[in-house]
């Protein structure tokens, strides 16, 4: 081998490691603008980047910057902070905000509105391909997978049940077809008594609700809901899910940071409520 082409191959093995290396350490000041952007990065091992979150984001072990709400980041501190990578959700975020974040030549990375699981793991794995954490991305949507089918194994020979979900009190929102909870029940044997509707989330009146006659009723709290709630709805009694004992709260949080791991926790979550007897052992 002549002793250009060594040179040439060392240079080589000199720019990939350098390469490499520069990649892994691409982004050194993140700025997250929605709790299920924090909790990706902090599941992809990339909590030492962030630098700023939002108030409703989860804090993590390591201080960080608070920058206001989804809606209303403070473009100021975000000014200071000097980010090299922030990153938005389409559904979550202000287009106007994005779009100003942008325009003071921001690098911005919006994260698509996933309407199943499918498009959870995708979303994800462009996310981690983005920040070079592609083969974490891979074993956290492989072990995601593999509990819900654990989980969708176990209540084959189950019958479906109909849910409503209450996404809001007032006025009384819910989830329509459009909306990646339709997979929470497909894997709780469950389903959407609002499937038919062609929307992401809609108002509805009680009296549909109790016309439908759902056998569960999974209370999403967002934060605005007492703990009076499930009680509210004992004065409907003639809904199967109030004579039966049917009624749950759940934390949005727990359900709506839409990773693979806190989806496939969620279906964990919302299959124990409904199913005690055979998932309170796991």
């Amino acid at each position: 081998m002549s002793s250009a082409i060594k040179k040439l191959r060392r240079l080589c093995i000199i720019l990939f490691i350098f390469t490499a290396t520069a990649c892994a350490e691409k982004y050194k000041c993140i700025i997250s603008l929605a709790p299920s952007i924090t909790e990706s990065l902090y599941e992809l091992g990339l909590e030492q980047s962030i630098k700023g979150i939002t108030i409703y984001c989860p804090k993590g072990a390591i201080k960080k910057e608070i920058i206001g709400a989804l809606l209303e980041p403070d473009i100021e501190k975000i000014i200071l902070l000097n980010p090299d990578l922030i990153i938005a959700t389409k559904e979550g975020n202000s287009k106007a905000i994005v779009e100003k974040l942008k325009r003071l030549k921001f690098n911005v990375y919006v994260v698509e509105s996933p309407e199943n699981f499918n498009e959870i793991c995708e979303n994800y794995y462009r996310l981690a391909e983005k920040l070079d954490r592609t083969k974490e991305a891979i074993k956290i949507i492989n072990t995601a997978n593999d509990s819900l089918q654990e989980i969708y194994d176990r209540l084959k020979n189950f019958d479906k049940l109909k849910l409503f979900w209450e996404i809001g009190i007032k006025p009384l929102y819910t989830a329509g077809n459009k909306s990646f909870v339709n997979d929470y029940n497909y894997y709780s044997k469950t389903i959407n008594v609002y499937k038919n509707i062609n929307a992401r989330y809609l108002s509805v009146d009680i009296e549909d609700v109790i016309e439908r006659n759902p056998d569960i009723i999974l209370l999403v709290n967002t934060g605005y809901f007492n703990s009076q709630e499930p009680e509210n709805w004992k004065k409907y009694k003639t809904i199967n899910a109030v004579k039966n004992n049917k009624v749950f709260m759940i934390n949005s949080d727990n359900i709506f940071a839409t990773t693979p791991l806190t989806f496939a926790n969620g279906v964990k979550i919302i299959t124990q409520a409904i199913y005690g007897d055979i998932f309170n052992d796991k």
